[in-house]
């Protein structure tokens, strides 16, 4: 990854060899560095360790602050490296400084830990568990190292030293999620799905970003029969760890200085799913480097995670100023007007994008789409054909193909492209889902409905590839007035792929027409939880308020909608439409 004007690999050869042996008392012998490419802030800071240590030996200081001083330089190589996780090599300083510190000052508790810390993560087990075990006693944080020690125990096998260990740690706190996530994994080992799924339900609800714990839960979910709960929980695995209170630990990626390092902690928040962390680091990095391109990408990136898309643009526009001829960034930029329904904008940015990158892919493709969007489905199909002529593989493409042809009056050649898609992938669910909306425009619903059938019974593994196969079979059954089948398929695809905003608004829709106000008006609420911004289900969400006789409501929703899209006319007149009613002492109809 281009992290800008940082070559960390450069600036820690140089840093390498600072002399953490201490036999001789004269000052160490440091290298020739080359910090020139280094941020300033960083070069200081490197300058500051070698005077102090110098200084220190030159002066013949008492052996404690020779050790603190050698230990805070360890903790900088280590720092550094835990901002950079393949350089491995560095925990080898970090070791060094960190033995040379106990030999100095056999006493502290500090230095042995964390260099049993550093033989853990470079998978040095034994060594690392003996380390550990041999600071229990002087710690003063006890409940930290047994949660350590309990893990590393556990990645040897040794299941019954680490559960016993886990369990000292929950007696001493018995609220530490790496602790039940220990324990419900044992469980799930053993085979005891029932025990697994309760200690793990306790480690996410005191850790409900840790990924791994999702992951667990997902596979406890699974074996106890649970499949739609298991695909939740796949949903949001990632390798975000259940978090251990460790502020020595935590500590260490704060102390490298610079835009750099600024950087570097914006990405591992960004890995570790903290998405507002993430973003004020990044916007820092920028502030402290504001030429630094990595940075302003890496921020405009968290943005679009963080769910904040005009943040986004903000900086996508910023990093344009500075790179106006970097296809990404025009590519970005029209992907997000788009997405807040700018097509204009989006066109002028893929068409950037396609004139600086004549042979990305992917450009083409996001511009074929804008142009489809725009209704000039003509001209998207030479975007397609280009990106096929780059990539014959690229097979997704064939999905937009066909839609554009339907859109463009010859539907039959359009579900004849897909029909050849999935005989040779019949898991394709984009191209299923594609095929059964050009068969609904057709009205051929038992066919399409065939199509969606065929496509879940393949098992998608991906719980959104599922959401979106029964969201597409729900509305069909609900256009062919199936109005309990069409609530199951539609209430699975949400408790799939919760995000999946129109199949809560469907929902709404079809418990209406059944004369289910309340069922109604809690899944169009849930539909604008996932998608504040879509009229639609704001706007059937007040006409159900209104029928429950709740006017102040139903205006209240309105007037929410207005607030977020002043320009929407359907919104001014559906206020106008319920004020009226209101005041007659009726609801709209």
């Amino acid at each position: 990854m281009d992290h800008g004007r940082w070559p960390l690999q450069a600036v820690l050869v140089a840093m390498a060899v600072l002399g953490c042996g201490g036999d001789s008392r004269s000052a160490p012998q440091l290298p020739a560095a080359d910090l020139s490419s280094a941020d300033e802030a960083l070069r200081v800071q490197v300058t500051r360790h070698e005077q102090r240590i110098g200084d220190l030996h030159a002066e013949r200081a008492a052996a404690e602050e020779v050790a603190a001083a050698v230990g805070e330089l360890g903790r900088l190589y280590h720092g550094l490296q835990l901002l950079q996780p393949e350089a491995l090599y560095l925990l080898e300083n970090a070791l060094a400084c960190y033995r040379e510190a106990q030999r100095l000052d056999p006493g502290g508790w500090r230095w042995p830990y964390l260099e049993a810390f550093a033989l853990d993560a470079r998978g040095d087990l034994e060594p690392a568990a003996q380390r550990y075990r041999a600071v229990l006693a002087s710690t003063p944080n006890r409940v930290t190292v047994l949660l350590r020690l309990a893990e590393v125990e556990h990645r040897l096998g040794r299941s019954s030293a680490a559960e016993a260990l886990w369990r000292e740690a929950l007696a001493l706190d018995p609220d530490q999620p790496a602790a039940h996530y220990g324990l419900g994994r044992i469980a799930l080992d053993g085979g005891d799905a029932t025990a697994a799924a309760e200690a793990l339900e306790r480690a996410l609800e005191l850790a409900p970003a840790a990924g791994r714990v999702h992951h667990a839960l997902a596979l406890t979910r699974r074996d106890l029969g649970d499949r739609d709960r298991a695909g939740f929980h796949l949903e949001r695995a990632n390798e975000t760890p259940a978090p251990v209170e460790d502020p020595l630990v935590q500590g260490l990626v704060l102390l490298p200085a610079g835009g750099g390092a600024t950087l570097q902690r914006g990405l591992l928040a960004v890995q570790a799913g903290a998405m507002d962390d993430a973003v004020r680091l990044l916007e820092r990095a920028t502030e402290e480097d504001p030429a630094n391109l990595a940075a302003h990408r890496n921020l405009a990136l968290a943005l679009i995670d963080a769910g904040r898309p005009d943040e986004a643009i903000s900086a996508l526009q910023a990093l344009a100023r500075l790179d106006p001829a970097d296809a990404w960034t025009q590519l970005e930029l029209g992907r997000l007007h788009g997405g807040r329904g700018r097509f204009d904008l989006s066109l002028t940015h893929l068409e950037r994008a396609v004139e600086l990158a004549p042979r990305h892919k992917q450009a083409r493709v996001e511009l074929g789409l804008a142009l489809a969007r725009a209704g000039r489905p003509r001209e998207a199909l030479p975007q397609f054909e280009t990106a096929l002529d780059i990539d014959p593989f690229y097979t997704e493409v064939h999905n937009h193909q066909a839609v554009v042809l339907a859109a463009l009056g010859r539907p039959d050649e359009g579900a004849q492209l897909l029909r050849k898609r999935l005989a040779v992938a019949p898991g394709d669910g984009a191209a299923a889902r594609a095929l059964s909306r050009i068969l609904r425009q057709q009205q051929r619903f038992d066919e399409a409905r065939r199509v969606l059938t065929a496509a879940l019974a393949t098992a998608p593994d991906d719980p959104r590839d599922e959401g979106a196969l029964r969201l597409e079979l729900g509305r069909l059954l609900a256009l062919g007035n199936q109005p309990a089948r069409a609530l199951s398929e539609l209430n699975r695809a949400r408790r799939l792929t919760p995000e999946l905003f129109e199949a809560a608004f469907l929902a709404g829709l079809v418990y209406a027409e059944l004369g289910r106000l309340t069922d109604a008006a809690s899944a169009h609420a849930a539909a604008l939880e996932a998608r504040s911004d879509f009229g639609p289900a704001r706007l059937a969400l007040a006409e159900v308020q209104a029928r429950r006789g709740r006017c102040e409501e139903a205006i209240d929703t309105i007037e929410a909608g207005r607030r977020l899209a002043p320009t929407d006319r359907n919104l001014d007149r559906a206020l106008a439409d319920l004020r009226r009613s209101c005041v007659e002492g009726g609801a709209p109809q």
